[in-house]
């Protein structure tokens, strides 16, 4: 890239995100604003008991335990029916259960439903499919269906933006075997998934040095991952001949 372009770039960047603090920021005055106002309303052991779980968040996360069946349940339910953000859904798992049993709960039920998802397009065709997925997104993946193989999966699980819950109805389309396809999904979405729950985990038990260190970087990353992104994205839909929305 020309550095002419890339100065152009920042800049386009910058005025995006400044667009979209400023709404943000505005909001956020105004919800904070009304839950003052509304705060007399509000009964007093109501404001006590959240104020005890705000600051004493490991108590918050008793209450969740026992639950690691239903939160598999949601994990699986927000990749076949969509409900609930993945994202939204693993921060809580490592705010519960902590980084590792988090982790695991969340990548156990998001293999799970990507497992279902597939199952259930290859056991009922493009009929299901169309029911449930955009057709914009169908077109824009019908190449992936086709000529579609592991690392191509793989690649879509991994980087982030991507519909990869929608890609799993079509990942069942294909002629690939589903065990495999839900192995290259584990790989793929683990180490997302393992940021959200260490991310959740901070919340609740504080920053270790080497999770602090971990932070660091993903920062890093996202920022390069931001600046770039257009040309990254630009690659890797050349790359799995993907077509552009």
């Amino acid at each position: 890239m020309k550095k002419q372009d890339f100065i152009s770039l920042l800049k386009r960047k910058f005025s995006s995100l400044i667009m979209i603090l400023i709404p943000a920021f505005a909001i956020t005055l105004i919800i904070g604003e009304l839950i003052w106002a509304l705060r007399p309303l509000i009964p007093a052991e109501w404001l006590a008991e959240i104020s005890h779980y705000i600051d004493n968040p490991s108590e918050l996360r008793k209450l969740g335990e026992g639950s690691e069946w239903l939160f598999i349940l949601i994990q699986v339910l927000q990749v076949v029916i969509a409900p609930i953000p993945g994202q939204a859904a693993a921060f809580a798992g490592g705010f519960i259960f902590g980084f590792w049993k988090g982790w695991a709960l969340t990548t156990l039920g998001l293999v799970i439903g990507s497992f279902v998802a597939m199952s259930l397009a290859r056991l009922l065709g493009i009929s299901l499919v169309r029911k449930v997925v955009p057709e914009s997104i169908i077109h824009r993946f019908d190449s992936v269906i086709s000529d579609g193989g592991y690392m191509t999966f793989f690649m879509i699980f991994l980087l982030p933006a991507l519909p990869d819950d929608a890609v799993c109805f079509l990942a069942g389309l294909t002629k690939l075997k589903l065990l495999p396809l839900s192995l290259v999904c584990l790989l793929g979405r683990a180490p997302g998934m393992a940021v959200l729950s260490l991310t959740g985990a901070g919340f609740a038990d504080g920053l270790t040095l080497w999770a602090e260190i971990l932070f660091g970087v993903m920062m890093v990353l996202s920022v390069l991952l931001w600046l770039f992104w257009e040309i990254i994205e630009e690659w890797v839909y050349n790359f799995l001949k993907i077509k552009r929305s």
